[in-house]
C-alpha cells in the first residue's frame, strides 16, 4: 500500500516538473524587469490617480516609454511650470511648485517631485547588486532606472551599489524636501 502512494505521489510530481518546465526556460535576461514593470505601474496609477482629482481629461496624457506623460499642447493648461499654477502642479510638486521645480515635460515620472523615482533606483540599484554579486554596478541595464542620464551616470560614478544608493537616496529625501516646501 505504501509503494502505491509513493507512485502516485512520484507521478503528481513528474507531471508537475513536465507541467512547469516552459516557465523555468523563459527566464528573462534581466532579472528586474518585472520590478521595473511594476514600479512603473505604481507610478502611472499615482499619476492617473493626481490627474484624475485634478479634472484633467485623459485625452491629454499619453503613455511615452512606460511613464504617462501630459501631452506637449495641454502642459500650458494642465501643468504649467510658471504661475499660476494648476491643480496638478500642486499634486506632483507639493507645496510651493515654484520652489520644488517643475518639470517641462510633466508626467508618472514627477510624482512626489520624483522623490519616488529615486527611490526605485535605489531600491534596483541594491537589487542588482544582489542579484548580481559580482558585477560592477556601471553594468546595470540603464533600462532598470529612471531619470536623467546625468543623474543616473552621477550616482553609478561612486563605483559601487552602496555609493550608487547613497546618492539615489539623498537625491530622493532632497524630491521630498522640496515637495514638502522645506
Amino acid at each position: 500500500m505504501d509503494i502505491r502512494k509513493i507512485a502516485v505521489l512520484g507521478s503528481f510530481a513528474a507531471g508537475a516538473a513536465l507541467a512547469l518546465a516552459p516557465l523555468a526556460a523563459a527566464t528573462p535576461t534581466d532579472p528586474l524587469i518585472s520590478v521595473v514593470g511594476s514600479e512603473e505601474s505604481l507610478l502611472n496609477s499615482l499619476f492617473v490617480s493626481d490627474a484624475t482629482l485634478a479634472n484633467v481629461p485623459a485625452g491629454d496624457y499619453s503613455l511615452v516609454d512606460g511613464f504617462d506623460v501630459i501631452n506637449a499642447a495641454k502642459i500650458a493648461t494642465d501643468a504649467p511650470a510658471t504661475a499660476p499654477f494648476s491643480i496638478l502642479d500642486y499634486e506632483l510638486y507639493g507645496i510651493n511648485p515654484a520652489f520644488a521645480g517643475p518639470a517641462s515635460d510633466p508626467g508618472a515620472y514627477n510624482v512626489f517631485n520624483g522623490a519616488l523615482t529615486e527611490f526605485d533606483n535605489a531600491y534596483n540599484t541594491e537589487l542588482f547588486s544582489l542579484l548580481n554579486p559580482t558585477a560592477a554596478i556601471g553594468t546595470i541595464p540603464l533600462t532598470d532606472l529612471f531619470g536623467t542620464a546625468s543623474g543616473i551616470s552621477e550616482a553609478l560614478a561612486f563605483g559601487t551599489a552602496s555609493g550608487a544608493v547613497t546618492d539615489f537616496l539623498t537625491d530622493g529625501w532632497n524630491d521630498l524636501l522640496g515637495f514638502s516646501g522645506i
